[in-house]
């Protein structure tokens, strides 16, 4: 059992055994209240530092429960009106990634078609051509979705509807005219190139404008559509699926707080009681060893074990001087001497001063039985007793 920094330090105060300490002043018959004490004033110093950290660890606890506990109510509330409005189970993702595919598809169709009526526009470059189509589908795709979206979040507002209306139908009538506008552009070149198809679209203009009209306008807005609902259908699955986490989360970190609480109340209101049972402990364990130290003492080591240590230390360090160049018998002597005399000096310093756990383990042993007795006295035998009257067998 090792003691902690502040206690039963001495010289360079580093951290020693108490069972060695005990030892070593009942052996010297030193008072041992002083130690008692320090054992005492340590127990205290630990328990105020000790209490203080858990109090502020209580303390933080208790805010956050307190937090997650105010917290909790919102996110629920958001959480059932979710449920409330997208149902019980998760809004699936697969309506919304197929009516994404779709606007796609459209909006693709749409930029092959416009692509050769790009001429109108001084484009004659085929790449660019596509990339200019693709630019005015996305262009219109992009602006029946803003009056669509205008026109959703208007609500009960006449005024916002009527205006998302005429904005509607104004961009309607410039998609007609530009398929009006492509379709007697087709037939003009297909006249100039001698196509047969300038022949058919003058015999039919009527049907060739409906059919330009229907792919100019058509396209943006079911690629607007397309892409509103998908976007509504994703916003709902996301918004379902990160309110139901955030509600289990907070739910689940406050129970967590709850118990984490109770489990610090609980450890604190015994902590005090652990820390005078671990007092009571050590200075048991004190009071044991310093009355062993009283009564049994130590043994002074002998001065032939130093010699013998030395010349043992001596003569494991010999060898080491044929590692050394021209190594002759007066060199290899002169080794040992010094490592001799070096050990000699510290094993003899280590026996008239020895370390307080070096003095526990030089203990005075007291044997309960002598094993070199020849005679041991016999087991005394208890009288025989005789029944009297009123004794049963």
């Amino acid at each position: 059992m090792q003691i902690s920094s502040g206690i039963l330090h001495h010289g360079a105060l580093k951290p020693r055994a108490i069972e060695a300490a005990a030892f070593h002043l009942g052996a010297h018959g030193v008072n041992p209240e002083h130690m008692v004490r320090e054992i005492e004033a340590k127990f205290d110093k630990e328990t105020s530092e000790t209490r203080e950290t858990k109090l502020h660890a209580l303390r933080t606890q208790e805010a956050k429960k307190e937090r997650l506990r105010r917290e909790r109510p919102e996110a629920e509330a958001v959480w059932n009106r979710a449920k409330k409005e997208y149902g019980d189970t998760p809004p699936p993702y697969f309506r919304a990634l197929f009516l994404a595919v779709l606007s796609c598809m459209a909006l693709g169709l749409d930029a092959i078609f416009l692509a050769p009526s790009m001429d109108i526009l001084y484009v004659s470059n085929p790449v660019l051509q596509y990339m200019a189509a693709i630019g005015i589908a996305a262009l219109c795709t992009a602006y029946f979705e803003s009056v669509y979206a205008y026109y959703a979040a208007a609500g009960r507002d006449r005024n916002r509807k009527f205006t998302a209306m005429v904005v509607g139908a104004l961009g309607i009538m410039s998609l007609a005219t530009w398929g009006i506008l492509r379709g007697y552009q087709m037939r003009f070149a297909a006249m100039q190139a001698g196509n047969p198809l300038g022949d058919f679209l003058g015999g039919h203009p009527a049907l060739a404008a409906t059919f330009y009209v229907f792919i100019t306008v058509a396209t943006p807005i079911v690629g607007a559509t397309s892409i509103f609902t998908a976007w509504r259908d994703i916003a709902a699955a996301v918004t379902w699926r990160r309110t139901r986490r955030r509600f289990e989360e907070l739910r689940a970190a406050e129970l967590e707080a709850g118990r984490a609480v109770q489990s610090a109340t609980d450890h604190l209101a015994a902590f005090d009681a652990q820390q005078e049972a671990a007092c009571r402990e050590w200075k048991a364990i004190f009071a044991q060893f310093y009355e062993r130290g009283r009564v049994n003492g130590a043994c002074k080591e002998t001065h032939a074990s130093v010699i013998r240590k030395s010349v043992v230390g001596g003569a494991c360090v010999t060898p080491l001087a044929f590692l050394l160049p021209f190594a002759f018998i007066p060199e290899l002597l002169g080794l040992a001497v010094l490592a001799g005399l070096a050990c000699f000096t510290y094993f003899n310093h280590r026996r008239h001063h020895p370390s307080e756990k070096r003095y526990l383990a030089l203990e005075h042993t007291h044997f309960a039985v002598d094993p070199d007795a020849r005679e041991l006295p016999e087991p005394r035998k208890p009288a025989p007793r005789q029944l009297t009257k009123g004794d049963s067998l």
